[in-house]
């Protein structure tokens, strides 16, 4: 009796293995590599990330000492009233050189003759032969001359002719003091100088000193009946 074989019966196949003991131990191992891949990496950035730390700490350790030492050196602190008190000072003077400069600088408005280098002018050009000056100090609405002269008669007069002038009204120049320097033996006639702060007069005639500082009239006058 005949008989039929078939070979391609499933039954006859080998079965497909998908999980092969093979195919389990690679990736195994591929898993493994990842891992110690990974474990390497992370512990690469824990050594920097402490060794970044290590140095901000000394950084700011650093830092710290300066922040010390610049506090040590610092001036102890004032007392505000003292400072206050200090600069009191400091700004009346500033508001003087202020009002001085304002003035100063309004100058080129003022007609001829009322200018304060007129004054000055005036007080060189005026100024009498017999006597001379040491020193001249101005400010607006107050002149100081310090000088000597032979003939203390001559004052007045020249002290007269200031006193009119359109920047001094309501000022009086008044001689605060005249004292005799004393005389001094040389030639006759020639003209006492001042020189390097001394006085060196050359004329037999006595030498006297004076002072005249501006005031108001007013103060001027009680000034003066006080002094009577």
């Amino acid at each position: 009796m005949p008989q039929q074989i078939n070979l391609l019966t499933p039954i006859l196949l080998a079965p497909k293995r998908y999980f092969s003991a093979l195919t389990l131990l690679q990736a195994t191992g591929l898993l493994v590599a990842a891992g110690l891949a990974a474990a390497a990496w992370m512990q690469q950035r824990d050594r920097q990330a402490a060794l970044d730390h290590q140095a901000l700490l000394a950084r700011y350790a650093a830092e710290r000492q300066q922040l010390s030492v610049a506090h040590a050196t610092l001036p102890a602190p004032q007392d505000v009233n003292s400072l206050q008190q200090q600069l009191q000072p400091l700004e009346a003077g500033n508001a003087q050189r202020r009002a001085l400069l304002a003035s100063l600088g309004s100058e080129g408005g003022r007609m001829a003759g009322q200018r304060h280098s007129d004054l000055l002018a005036l007080i060189a050009r005026s100024l009498p032969e017999s006597a001379w000056l040491s020193e001249l100090h101005y400010a607006p609405g107050r002149v100081e001359l310090i000088g000597g002269t032979l003939d203390t008669s001559v004052l007045r007069p020249w002290l007269g002719q200031l006193g009119a002038h359109p920047l001094l009204v309501g000022q009086e120049l008044s001689a605060l003091r005249v004292e005799r320097r004393g005389a001094a033996e040389g030639a006759v006639g020639s003209h006492p100088l001042l020189e390097h702060g001394g006085l060196l007069a050359q004329s037999p005639l006595p030498v006297w000193a004076f002072r005249v500082v501006s005031a108001p009239a007013a103060a001027a006058s009680a000034a003066s009946g006080g002094a009577r």
